[in-house]
């Protein structure tokens, strides 16, 4: 009995401790309490992990990748999703769409005996390789207006291979392009730069031992 009773004793007093730390946790939440503002006073910039922090300038046209993919035959091929509109060939007649031969260098809309739409007849452009690489990734995007309904070419080789097939239709072709060379960032030329440079040797002098003449 007595050693129950000790037990009990023992119990007691653990359970008046645990209530006690509850209640004095209690009271000081009471007595300080914190509520967070619905909007931050500042947000701090989170960097985007994995990201980039500028964005990326495009690299001059065309590129090396790009006049090597000039292919005539493949071009060929992939000109067949054109011939429903278009033909490549020396005097060809006109169909929904005007004839190509000799277009690459030649001025825009410049085929008589076509219809060109008003975003054509409007237009000063010259075909370069640029402006039919980017005319035949997207039409509709790069000449508003234009009557052709073409959904374009989405692989620049399949662009570059049907642009080297249409320079070929023609009487005298033009020269194929030179690869661009790639400029470095203005960051890498400074880098290169103080790289390079020699920095100057800088002499102290003391001016007491200046001022002072030589003994004889």
């Amino acid at each position: 009995m007595a050693g129950d009773l000790e037990l009990n004793k023992i119990f007691a007093a653990i359970l008046a401790m645990a209530l006690g730390y509850m209640g004095l946790k209690e009271i000081a939440h009471a007595v300080i309490h914190v509520q967070a503002p619905d909007t931050p006073a500042y947000a701090l910039a989170i960097p985007e992990v994995g990201g980039k922090a500028e964005k990326e300038e495009p690299l001059p046209f065309p590129q090396a990748e790009w006049v090597s993919a000039m292919n005539a035959e493949r071009g060929a091929k992939v000109f067949k999703k054109c011939t429903s509109c278009h033909n490549n060939e020396a005097g060809g007649a006109h169909g929904t769409g005007p004839n190509l031969y000799g277009v690459v260098g030649s001025k825009i809309a410049a085929k008589s005996g076509f219809g060109y739409s008003n975003a054509f007849k409007g237009s000063d452009l010259i075909w370069t390789y640029e402006d039919l690489d980017l005319y035949l990734a997207r039409p509709t995007k790069y000449i508003s207006g234009t009557a052709m309904n073409f959904i374009g070419l989405k692989k620049p080789a399949d662009r570059a291979a049907v642009i080297e097939y249409l320079r070929q239709g023609a009487q005298d072709p033009v020269a194929q392009p030179k690869a661009a060379a790639v400029i470095p960032a203005a960051a890498e030329v400074v880098q290169d730069a103080e790289v390079m440079t020699e920095k100057p040797e800088i002499v102290i002098m003391d001016p007491a031992k200046e001022a002072m003449p030589d003994k004889q």
